[in-house]
């Protein structure tokens, strides 16, 4: 038995915004981290450093995780969701001063900032509130 064309356009209708709402949570997630007490793991620190030829984001390195040639660093940074683009600025002049390439930066206001980088490494950033006074610095190298 097949959906007449009404139905599966009633289904669409129905299930496009639920889609578009969801798609959405992550911000406000994001957003009401800003305000959360400090996780008990910022203590911790690392014992993988980064490379010495690339610059060291003004925070600890608390969370370290590779998989392949893949190596991902968490560091919790001094900041806000306020300023969330501004830090990913200064960061990403830090390795234009190292000679990387910044190939391109999104932000999304209040909840995340972006920034893809090539050079003697590739990889991304990602800034994303933490908890109250700190910031999530998401830095992965992929080569």
């Amino acid at each position: 038995m097949h959906a007449s064309p009404v139905r599966r356009l009633a289904a669409l209708a129905v299930a496009i915004p639920l889609v578009v709402g969801v798609a959405g949570c992550g911000d406000e997630e994001d957003k009401g981290k800003a305000n959360a007490a400090c996780p008990s793991d910022l203590s911790n620190t690392v014992s993988t450093q980064l490379p010495s030829d690339v610059p060291s984001p003004s925070g600890t390195a608390y969370k370290y995780s590779n998989q392949g040639k893949t190596q991902v660093w968490f560091f919790a940074v001094d900041g806000s969701a306020d300023n969330l683009a501004s830090l990913r600025d200064a960061y990403d002049t830090q390795l234009t001063g190292k000679g990387y390439k910044i190939e391109g930066t999104d932000q999304e206001e209040g909840a995340e900032a972006e920034s893809e980088f090539s050079g003697p490494h590739d990889g991304t950033t990602n800034f994303k509130p933490l908890c109250t006074g700190k910031v999530d610095v998401r830095l992965k190298l992929t080569s």
